[in-house]
């Protein structure tokens, strides 16, 4: 244990009276404990460490709010965007209801095997598809389905199937489309082919 004179702070020993310094009389109340630097010491370091684990807990608390915020907004979003979709699909039936969609529809169909004339009328003006299909003869030879459309000697379009001596022998099919009323003429040219079949379309 040293005392410390309380006029000049000069340490003197624990059993001197006065100072060795200074000369005063050194009082038992300026008697420290060297011991309690040590207890002080300790103090200080827990104290430190609660701090530090109040920080910890702060940013472990923080970052679950901002994660748990995120999530809350992405979800929102995703709801959002459902009930777009949603909307959507009730556009789309009500489209339907009220007549606004089209489709195609099958008016009328032929087969044969030969050379084949057609006349058709197209009195509302729509959009017309020609389906031409046909399945050769196995004779290795070469076999075709030559398809044209025309009107007023203007022809509008033409499809072609045609296999050789190295063709698979396999159905093959080909479309024409054209629009506008009138009469038409398809002029359909064969050759060695099991059958021919031609599809009418209209667009409504």
């Amino acid at each position: 244990m040293t005392k410390y004179c309380s006029i000049c702070g000069k340490d003197n020993d624990d059993n001197s009276t006065f100072c060795r310094n200074c000369g005063k009389r050194l009082s038992g109340m300026n008697s420290i404990n060297s011991d309690n630097k040590g207890v002080t010491n300790r103090n200080n370091k827990i104290l430190i460490g609660v701090i530090i684990i109040l920080l910890i807990a702060i940013a472990i608390v923080g970052t679950y709010a901002f994660v748990t915020l995120n999530n809350e907004n992405s979800s929102d979003i995703s709801s959002g965007s459902s009930v777009g979709s949603i909307s959507d699909s009730f556009s789309s039936v009500s489209d339907v209801s009220n007549g606004n969609t089209k489709s195609w529809h099958k008016v009328d169909s032929f087969n044969g095997v030969g050379d084949y004339e057609i006349t058709f009328n197209n009195n509302g003006g729509n959009r017309i598809k020609i389906v031409s299909s046909a399945m050769p003869i196995k004779n290795y030879a070469d076999n075709y389905m030559y398809t044209t459309v025309s009107k007023n000697d203007y022809n509008l379009g033409s499809s072609q199937l045609s296999w050789n001596s190295k063709s698979a022998v396999a159905t093959k099919s080909e479309n024409i489309e054209f629009s506008g009323s009138g009469t038409y003429y398809i002029s359909i040219y064969a050759y060695e082919l099991q059958y021919w079949n031609l599809e009418i379309y209209e667009y409504y």
